[in-house]
């Protein structure tokens, strides 16, 4: 299953390849009508539409591709303002599709900037090469495809904003969920790798949790757990993050943790727990195993070296609840 950033990737693939056709399409119409620059600008166009395209599709994570989508813009601006003077009435027409490819392919702001620039500039023009009344013709045309077209942009970049915060958060305790600490955590190894400094993390689930969903229902044992991730939420430092699995196991990563200090973190964890009061079950205790990695830059299995080092927090939290639960386990690496 594609995540939204990929979805988005290929879309933006997609885009640009119409848009070389597009291109390729004017470049053969003009050469018919013998507009011949107007050709060569039509051609250049598409060589960097479908070397963006190209990029979108192929490269690894495509990580510059915003920045390939703004030189394409900026190409694409040049190309037409330079001709602007000699073809103002033909190259007009040019100017809707590309207003409309900026809003798919860039963010909203530096979209909505490039448009403002395309209509005020271009009506310049036409007001002083074609009159005043071909300028307002194509100004207002403009402006309210820009609208439509802006407003269309807000909607698909909210709902993508809110398609990934779904993708990523667990929907009971609006922690990060398994998969995100997966990613995020080989992100914090290759960090870890380059600064030295190691990083921490912790396993817990609430002691007899499944006893107590049988005494006091789903709708109780929920209750506790999103009290529980609250809690947990409330108590992590700027820069740490907190997980959950969807079932009852939480997590929490401590970037620039020694073993030290993740056992002082965790034990003021269990002991804040302990003495906190809960409705219905009046209180309850946690078990929590830790589990320090130390950065190595000879590692190359960064999926590897992750899933390791949350089996390792996960036996120190079966030590803890073998060892009576209520307690803290270090589990080493």
């Amino acid at each position: 299953m594609l995540s939204e950033a990929q979805l988005q990737t290929r879309l933006t693939a997609t885009l640009f390849l119409l848009g070389a056709v597009t291109m390729v399409v004017l470049g053969i119409q003009n050469f018919r009508y013998g507009l011949y620059e107007l050709v060569y600008v039509a051609t250049l166009l598409s060589v960097v539409y479908f070397s963006t395209s190209l990029y979108a599709q192929f490269a690894p994570e495509a990580k510059y591709l915003k920045e390939a989508c703004l030189v394409a813009g900026l190409i694409t601006l040049v190309s037409i303002f330079t001709n602007a003077n000699s073809y103002p009435e033909e190259l007009k027409h040019w100017l809707f599709p590309i207003g409309l490819l900026c809003y798919l392919s860039m963010p909203y702001n530096q979209a909505s900037i490039f448009n403002a620039v395309i209509g005020i500039a271009y009506s310049i023009i036409l007001l002083i090469s074609s009159g005043l009344s071909s300028a307002l013709e194509f100004a207002t045309s403009f402006a309210l495809f820009v609208g439509l077209t802006s407003t269309y942009a807000q909607l698909h970049q909210k709902r993508s904003r809110t398609l990934v915060e779904l993708e990523i958060h667990d929907p009971l305790t609006k922690a990060y969920n398994y998969r995100h600490l997966n990613d995020t955590l080989k992100k914090e190894m290759c960090r870890a790798d380059r600064t030295g400094r190691p990083i921490s993390l912790i396993t817990l689930e609430i002691d007899y949790l499944p006893q107590i969903q049988d005494m006091h229902g789903q709708l109780h044992t929920n209750d506790l757990i999103r009290r529980l991730a609250e809690t947990l939420k409330a108590m992590i430092r700027a820069g740490d993050s907190d997980y959950f699995d969807g079932q009852q196991t939480s997590f929490l990563l401590l970037p620039c943790t020694p073993s030290e200090g993740v056992l002082v973190i965790a034990e003021r964890i269990r002991r804040t727990i302990e003495e906190s009061s809960c409705p219905v079950v009046d209180s309850i205790t946690v078990s929590l195993g830790c589990t320090t990695y130390i950065p190595d830059d000879c590692s190359e299995n960064r999926e590897g070296e992750a899933r390791r080092l949350i089996e390792h927090a996960q036996v120190g939290l079966i030590e803890a609840q073998k060892n009576g639960h209520n307690r803290v386990c270090l589990h080493s690496a």
